[in-house]
């Protein structure tokens, strides 16, 4: 038989007779390298086969005389009795024996993989909170990889500084608050730096004020204690109204310093928003100071913009709530551990928070104060979406494709349409004509004395028409 175009001798090719095998005749006869058949009369007869399965007869010595074979003609074939088993070369069973499990394995591995793939697509990165199934979203859509040109993100200098100046030494050793003064009350949050506890602050004999503490732990990585000394001297310099106060710091023995700040009772505006989402059965009381949450923050950013701060990570998770709904701009990087599924890490680079990030930001690692105004427009977006999570249900593979390609998060329900407009002047693509804070904050202040205006003249118009009646 001519094979892969070389001449190979092989033996002939037994095939299994249909019957009662214990009542066939060919059991009890000896055909050498032929194979036995029954004739028409029933009798067994020794017959070899070639390669058309052609059946000839075997010579005195019960050998075949082999000849080369052309493609074999299956319809044509004789059935055969067994003769024994089948031996294929040692080679070709060594072969088998290798690469069938090799096979199999490989086979499995790719079935794992592709399952772990289509979870991935199908549930993204999902928090369990109940979100409202009318609000409408992107429609998801199929085969959306990962960009390939997403960068390592560079840290910015100014965002993350590593060296302090003797200026700067001076200043925290001023702002260092004895150990005895400060009293933990209970824990308030957790993550990969340490954590933070409410706390008490001693002023004197007979007052105390509630502050906020950030305790590093003590096994915390170099990088770690990098963003820790970045916090402390950045939040040092800061002095403005709508920015979190940084009271001093609390040196320690083990270089696991304490950080101070002022407390802010309803914590993460996040969860405040979400709390009182109505589709949720919230009662419906801050509507009408959504514009007034938006604008304390877009005055917190106008400070950081004049101070030429980025700040790189604008969030709702990153603001906090204090009494009377003031709200105050904070980076305490305990946000992402609380808040895992809004950030993502791409080849050895940070956690980042794609969903919140410029297109500039996602393929050159460039901020800016123009992609910190992009993150703004994300904001309002959470803001009249009760803390919805941006592009929610789709995977970050497809959040970053989708900003690539321009898809934009659609206006929340119930939002002005003023407002949207504003959302829409931050994700402007060029940098360059995106809205400035500035802007941003004399449109909501306009917005808001509008509101306030039309308000009271419905209310004026209404005791009017009571005193009428």
């Amino acid at each position: 038989m001519k094979i892969g175009g070389s001449l190979q001798r092989c033996r002939a090719i037994p095939v299994l007779i249909k019957g009662d095998i214990p009542e066939n005749p060919c059991l009890n006869v000896n055909c050498g390298e032929a194979g036995c058949m029954l004739n028409s009369d029933g009798e067994p007869e020794c017959r070899c086969v070639d390669g058309k399965f052609k059946l000839t007869k075997p010579d005195a010595n019960l050998r075949c005389n082999w000849t080369i074979g052309s493609p074999i003609d299956i319809d044509n074939a004789k059935p055969v009795s067994v003769q024994g088993d089948v031996d294929l070369p040692a080679d070709l069973q060594v072969i088998l024996q290798i690469a069938v499990p090799a096979v199999c394995g490989v086979f499995l591995v790719l079935v794992v993989i592709f399952a772990m793939v289509l979870r991935r697509r199908r549930n993204g990165c999902l928090r369990s909170t109940k979100y409202d199934s009318r609000v409408v979203f992107l429609q998801k859509q199929d085969s959306v990889s990962l960009l390939e040109n997403m960068t390592v993100v560079s840290k910015n200098p100014t965002y993350c500084p590593h060296e302090m100046d003797d200026g700067l030494l001076t200043e925290m050793r001023e702002k260092h608050v004895p150990r005895d003064k400060i009293r933990l009350l209970e824990e308030i949050g957790e993550g990969a730096f340490g954590k933070v506890f409410k706390g008490e602050m001693q002023l004197n004999e007979e007052r105390t004020t509630p502050v906020a503490v950030k305790i590093l732990k003590s096994d915390a990585s170099s990088e770690t204690r990098d963003d820790f000394r970045r916090e402390v001297k950045i939040m040092s310099s800061f002095d403005h109204e709508n920015i979190l106060k940084l009271i001093g710091v609390v040196p320690t023995k083990d270089d696991s310093p304490y950080m101070i700040f002022e407390y802010m009772e309803h914590g993460d505006l996040t969860e405040v928003l979400r709390r009182n989402d109505p589709c949720l059965g919230a009662k419906y009381h801050i509507r009408l100071r959504q514009v007034y949450i938006a604008t304390q923050i877009a005055n917190g950013m106008v400070y950081l913009a004049s101070r030429h701060f980025v700040h790189r990570d604008l969030a709702t998770r990153n603001c906090l709530v204090g009494a009377d709904l003031i709200v105050k701009i904070a980076d305490f990087g305990m946000s992402r551990d609380i808040y895992t599924c809004d950030y993502y890490k791409i080849s050895g680079a940070r956690m980042l928070p794609v969903r919140w990030m410029s297109p500039e930001s996602m393929k050159y690692g460039r901020f800016t104060t123009e992609s910190d105004v992009w993150a703004y427009g994300v904001v309002l977006w959470e803001t009249f979406s009760f803390g919805k999570q941006p592009y929610y249900g789709h995977a970050n593979e497809e959040v970053i494709k989708f900003i690539e390609d321009g898809i934009l998060l659609q206006k929340p329900n119930g939002c002005p349409e003023t407002l949207y407009h504003v959302m829409l002047g931050c994700w402007r693509r060029d940098p360059q004509e995106r809205f400035s804070f500035e802007r941003i904050h004399n449109l909501l202040l306009e917005y808001e004395r509008n509101v306030i205006k039309y308000t009271r003249q419905l209310s004026l118009q209404r005791v009017s028409e009571t005193e009428d009646v």
